[in-house]
């Protein structure tokens, strides 16, 4: 999900928990309105059917099956379960590997889902890696995928801060998004300060 850094979120939403649980709910209300906006934006960009070129990658009623060493096969693409994997998620998410907490935030849960946000951010021609036997088959995968869901959005000041649904819907959005959420949050706090003063 594309980060944005605001002070104090975990002090401000403790203190809405503990003081004023009404006005906490209501905030939180606010912020999951506008991220579902996103969230819905993202979803439509996944297509019904990725066309003939990923023709292992579609669900065709098979149990797939790994062709590495790998314990678990590589996923199969189904539209609905794309969509549903794409949700708004609401409370302190685990640290990530930069160090960030999240509270905030648009997940793609699922793992077909995941392949077509981030493949080929890395490596626009393939992983070097591929452990498949056609050497082109990355920079294949790849090109159907631009070709089919869309080239991969930009949101955030990171060379990883890039994806096909939810970064490119956020892109899209242009800040709204973001924008109603540090308003949300300044609300808040506002009415939770004035709140304090008048019980001085």
């Amino acid at each position: 999900m594309p980060a944005v850094e605001v002070a104090d979120i975990e002090a401000l939403r403790r203190a809405l928990s503990k003081y004023d649980p009404a006005l906490y709910k209501a905030m939180n209300k606010e912020i999951r309105f506008a991220l579902n906006k996103v969230r819905n934006d993202a979803r439509a960009l996944v297509p019904v059917s990725l066309g003939s070129g990923l023709r292992n990658f579609h669900v065709d009623g098979t149990t797939s099956k790994s062709r590495t060493n790998r314990a678990r096969a590589f996923p199969k693409f189904d539209a609905r379960e794309v969509k549903k994997g794409i949700v708004t998620s609401i409370g302190k998410s685990k640290r990530n590997y930069s160090g960030w907490v999240g509270y905030y935030s648009i997940l793609n849960r699922s793992a077909a889902g995941n392949i077509i946000e981030i493949s080929g951010r890395l490596n626009p021609q393939g992983s070097p890696e591929s452990q498949s036997n056609n050497r082109n088959a990355g920079a294949h995968f790849i090109n159907v995928l631009n070709h089919n869901v869309g080239p991969l959005g930009k949101y955030g000041g990171r060379r990883g801060d890039m994806g096909r649904l939810i970064y490119r819907a956020a892109e899209q959005d242009q800040g709204k998004t973001r924008d109603a959420i540090i308003k949300a949050l300044a609300k808040a706090r506002e009415t939770l300060v004035l709140g304090f003063g008048k019980a001085a």
